[in-house]
């Protein structure tokens, strides 16, 4: 609201960036209000560029790259780090 009408809505979002702030208990919403209300009070353009910038699409489903039996390799190898790598434990070098 703040960053398309700074006018109109500059006293709504500081307040809500000051309750959200001061009077939370959930650390994730005050951490993304001191986030914002920092990056407005630097930079509003910026601010204005990543927040209102263009996004990347989304793909639901990205596994049509692999094959099926890489994919039960990783599935299967699920606890370690190389199925978040996505490297088999087997192509792993190790000194």
């Amino acid at each position: 609201m703040y960053l398309r009408k700074p006018d109109e809505c500059e006293e709504i979002v500081m307040g809500i960036l000051k309750k959200s702030t001061e009077e939370s208990d959930n650390p994730d919403l005050r951490d993304r209000g001191y986030i914002y209300w920092r990056m407005l009070s630097t930079d509003p353009q910026a601010t204005k560029f990543v927040v209102l910038g263009d996004k990347p699409e989304v793909s639901i489903d990205d596994t049509d790259g692999y094959d099926d039996a890489f994919l039960d390799n990783l599935i299967e190898n699920i606890s370690n780090l190389s199925s978040v790598y996505h490297i088999t434990p087997e192509d792993i070098e190790t000194p």
